[in-house]
């Protein structure tokens, strides 16, 4: 039971912290974009990420190409 809790806590401070990635994921992916592995790459401000020590991504769903 303490588990479940654990779990939706930690999922519903997930989605709020990453709130405008989610969004841009989901509006992408409703687009048909897919998430493509992009190396070690640094961020970029002006786009919605979830980024490794707040400096790296791996993938993106850009560009997406129709």
């Amino acid at each position: 039971m303490m588990g479940m809790i654990l779990f939706t806590l930690a999922a519903a401070l997930f989605a709020n912290d990453n709130a405008e990635f989610l969004q841009d994921a989901e509006a992408k992916r409703q687009a048909g974009c897919t998430f493509t592995y992009v190396g070690k790459q640094d961020i970029r401000s002006d786009v919605p990420h979830i980024a490794i020590n707040d400096q790296y991504i791996y993938f993106t769903m850009e560009p997406c190409n129709d």
